[in-house]
């Protein structure tokens, strides 16, 4: 590691978000960065059309059919994602708000949305996409008379996948 290079591993509280504007927005918590592979039983799978009498003589049950799915293939695999959760205090700005509107109301297309991971100079040094995400909830501030605190709101999306992206220069132009 060179003299210059930042500590690793980056603190989580440092990060950025764009909602498909081109603008960095501020988020006190980003929840959903998360990607699972689907494993396909064997009828998806074309190992077997799960008829007992198919069964060779050196069958080990369900051990074997459990192990076999775990082996890596070159085949391509399906992915799912949570929805992202977006979570910041309410302000005068009201974009997240009117992102659901717009798409409730049709006039807006999917858009992707951009995760930065920040280090602490503010640049960013791993980032993560969205693919075509859209509104699905936003939860207003929960308003309480005996409390004090800030109030928050909260965006929900859901999206076709999850990306790293692997190229930030368009991002460090920004700055």
């Amino acid at each position: 590691m060179a003299a210059d290079d930042p500590p690793d591993p980056y603190p989580s509280h440092r990060f950025a978000v764009d909602i498909g504007t081109g603008e960095r927005l501020g988020f006190s918590a980003v929840r959903g960065l998360s990607v699972r592979v689907e494993v396909a039983p064997d009828s998806e799978s074309g190992t077997g059309d799960g008829d007992a009498d198919d069964s060779p003589w050196w069958d080990f049950g369900d051990w074997f059919d459990q192990y076999r799915e775990s082996l890596p293939s070159t085949e391509r695999r399906r992915t799912q994602s949570p929805n992202l959760q977006l979570r910041r205090g309410v302000g005068g700005d009201t974009t997240l708000w009117d992102w659901l509107q717009n798409w409730v109301a049709g006039t807006i297309e999917p858009r992707t949305v951009h995760v930065l991971l920040l280090d602490g100079a503010g640049r960013p040094v791993r980032g993560w996409r969205c693919l075509s995400a859209t509104p699905v909830e936003w939860t207003g501030p929960e308003l309480v008379a005996d409390r004090s605190g800030v109030a928050m709101e909260e965006l929900e999306l859901a999206h076709d996948g999850l990306e790293a992206v692997s190229d930030l220069s368009a991002w460090l132009e920004k700055e």
